[in-house]
This record gives C-alpha cells, sequence and structure tokens, in this order.
C-alpha cells in the first residue's frame, strides 16, 4: 500500500469522534484530498496569520479586529467562507483570553516536522515557536474548530507532536492551545505515562491507517 499522509488536525478529530462515527474522519478526508478544487484547511488561514502578527508585533487586539472585518466582508461575498465571521470572532475572544494569561511572548517561526508509524505519515506544523516569560521555547499548536479539547483528547496529538519536533532536532515543549477556550491548553505533565502514551498512539495509527483503507476498497 502506498504512504498514507494526513495531518496534526485530522489525527485530533480523528481521536476525538467518539464511537463507529470515527469512521466518518479518514472518509471526509480521503474525499478532501481527492478533490484539488477544496482547499478548507485555508479557511482559517487568515486568522492564524492575524494571531503570530498581532503576538510577534505586540498588537494582537488590532491583527484579530481587522482579520474579523476581513471575514464578514468575504462571508458576505464567498459561499465558501459562509460563517467565518462568526468562527474568527469566537476565535479573537478565546485568544485575547489566552494572551492575557501568558502576558507577553516572544514569537518565532516553528518548524515543521513528520510523525510516521507503518504506511501512515504525518504532518507536524505548529503554528508558532513561542517563548514565554520564564524563557520557556514551546511550540503551539493552535487548536481553532469549535469542539472543545480535553487533556486525555490532547494527548495523542501532543506525542506525536514531540516525536516529530525531536526528530528534527527541536527541544521546544509541545502545546497544544484550545483556543476558543481561552486556557492556555495542553502539555505533556512529567506523571503522564509515556510509554503507555505511546502504545496508545500507535493503536491509534493502526485504527485510523485501517479506515482509510477500508474507504478505499468500499
Amino acid at each position: 500500500m502506498s504512504e498514507i499522509k494526513t495531518s496534526l488536525p485530522s489525527i485530533i478529530a480523528f481521536i476525538s469522534t467518539p464511537g463507529a462515527q470515527r469512521g466518518r474522519v479518514p472518509a471526509q478526508l480521503r474525499a478532501m484530498y481527492e478533490d484539488p478544487t477544496r482547499h478548507p484547511w485555508r479557511y482559517y488561514d487568515p486568522i492564524v496569520t492575524a494571531i503570530a502578527t498581532g503576538l510577534r508585533r505586540d498588537r494582537l487586539r488590532y491583527e484579530l479586529d481587522v482579520a474579523v472585518t476581513r471575514a464578514q466582508d468575504r462571508s458576505e461575498t464567498d459561499r465558501r467562507c459562509r460563517g467565518q465571521a462568526t468562527h474568527y470572532a469566537e476565535i479573537q475572544e478565546g485568544m485575547l483570553k489566552v494572551r492575557r494569561r501568558v502576558g507577553p511572548v516572544n514569537v518565532f517561526v516553528a518548524p515543521t516536522g513528520a510523525w510516521r508509524h507503518g504506511d501512515l505519515r504525518v504532518t507536524v506544523s505548529p503554528h508558532l515557536l513561542v517563548e514565554r516569560r520564564n524563557g520557556l521555547l514551546e511550540a503551539w499548536f493552535l487548536h481553532l474548530k469549535a469542539n472543545r479539547l480535553t487533556q486525555s483528547t490532547a494527548d495523542g496529538a501532543l506525542v506525536i507532536m514531540g516525536d516529530a519536533l525531536r526528530a528534527i532536532g527541536c527541544d521546544a515543549t509541545p502545546r497544544i492551545i484550545d483556543v476558543r477556550s481561552g486556557t492556555t491548553g495542553f502539555a505533556l505533565s512529567r506523571t503522564r505515562d509515556v510509554r503507555m502514551l505511546n502504545a496508545y498512539v500507535r493503536s491509534e495509527a493502526e485504527a485510523f491507517t485501517s479506515l482509510w483503507e477500508a474507504r478505499a476498497a468500499a
């Protein structure tokens, strides 16, 4: 079988989907990847740029205000952007809360890596490389969708992030920011059983691969 390529957001969606509904995630991804006219990942690109620019230049509220206004204009003229302004406004509210909690940060371009298990290749592209006030360097992945994450649903993605970053020589601490919740998100604590989490991640990768193949055979 040829290599299956997907991304960290797809894995998060898969892990956080309960029961038999999980099979829909690989099916929807195959349909998206095989249609060259669909680029849903670009839906959030402008707000990610606004967050990065706003944090880097210490004018987050201004950059988010501009992004929301432009999203309102797009929502009125482009049906592919329907609802974008509402989503962006919720992201703005949450991100401003995150900023108040973490305080000033230094922001850099984050490296991109990959995580592999069997035929599955997961691209890992953190949105931001952030230096906190205490000097700690963190790789932030911004979870922008409306579904709320928990520590248990974030754990698998954090293991994948950590493995992929270490493989390219980046020792930043992985952190997933659940933006709309307005919290500083999730990181792996020292008390987590990493051995069991690694086994869990491999099992999830095998389940994803199995459902992907089932979709291909349908």
